[in-house]
């Protein structure tokens, strides 16, 4: 079924009507975001990560696909330029930000907690990947949605939100985002639907930023020779990590030598279904060095195939 074209495209200059197309949309596609030079660099920074890159096996990606995690620490020019963006860092201070006010004793304190990444990698999706199932990237904080139709949207109910800079045009038929405009505002018991849909197709100097409450998936590809590379950066509220770091608390031996229920109680194994991987392995086969053989698989048992 042919999906809709409606998704809004705005230039990088206009910084108020972005914010409109947010909070009217969910989403938009931001033109001008970045220059080729810079893209380029990128693409080569991350490629041979990509390289070595397994097939996954399980039902998050589609087997054609290649990832580079950790893209902050593997591509200076990403960690530099996009991810400390002044745009980027003013729509999540808008849409991410949390501030709020508590007594310590007899005076008031006003706390403010910054959008951090969560996750920053780059997606490359070969030819006869399939398109992945419309969802919400914020099921992972566990989010119940309320609905805002007859309302309008509320800004600061979204908990994350995420930018993807295109590493090559995206198109219909190599497989460009697809989204529903408008649908952040629905309710958790609203599904849903393809022909709902718009593909925000990109040039090479664009951006797709989007609420993590907006209805989405991967595009099929359906070319037979082009790759789709992606750089994505989601961000979500600072308060989603642990008050205190032990991953750099601890040796990885002292780890290893705690009970299983310390591990987990001190952050150590997944947060269902995928929150808290290092390079697609669960932290304590990382910590233990156990690799991860040919390919890799669904962190959750219960993943839905």
């Amino acid at each position: 079924m042919a999906v809709k074209q409606r998704i809004q495209r705005v230039d990088r200059g206009d910084e108020a009507a972005i914010i409109r197309a947010i909070i009217q949309d969910g989403c938009c596609v931001i033109k001008n975001f970045t220059d080729v030079e810079t893209v380029k660099k990128v693409n080569a920074e991350v490629q041979p990560y990509l390289d070595q890159d397994k097939p996954w096996k399980g039902d998050l990606f589609p087997e054609e696909t290649r990832r580079c995690a950790n893209l902050a620490g593997r591509s200076k020019t990403a960690r530099e330029t996009w991810l400390v963006d002044r745009l980027v860092r003013t729509l999540t201070a808008k849409f991410i930000d949390k501030t709020t006010s508590n007594f310590y004793g007899e005076t008031k304190h006003t706390y403010t907690s910054e959008a951090v990444c969560s996750v920053a990698m780059t997606f490359d999706i070969g030819p006869g990947a399939k398109a992945q199932r419309l969802h919400r990237d914020d099921k992972n904080y566990h989010v119940d949605h309320e609905d805002q139709t007859a309302t309008g949207y509320k800004v600061g109910s979204d908990v994350m939100m995420a930018f993807m800079v295109p590493g090559v045009q995206t198109t219909m038929e190599n497989g460009a985002t697809l989204a529903i405009p408008g649908s952040h505002v629905w309710g958790s018991d609203r599904a849903p639907m393809m022909h709902e849909a718009g593909a925000a197709q990109m040039d090479v100097t664009d951006c797709w930023v989007m609420l993590g409450g907006l209805y989405h998936a991967g595009g099929a590809n359906i070319t037979q020779t082009e790759r789709r590379k992606v750089h994505g950066m989601f961000f979500t509220r600072g308060f989603y990590r642990q008050e205190e770091n032990t991953y750099l608390a601890n040796s990885a031996d002292e780890v290893l030598s705690w009970s299983a229920e310390a591990q987990k109680v001190m952050g150590f194994e997944l947060s269902s279904p995928n929150i808290g991987f290092v390079g697609f392995q669960p932290p304590l086969e990382y910590l233990r060095g156990a690799g991860v053989g040919n390919s890799f698989g669904d962190f959750d048992p219960s993943q839905e195939r």
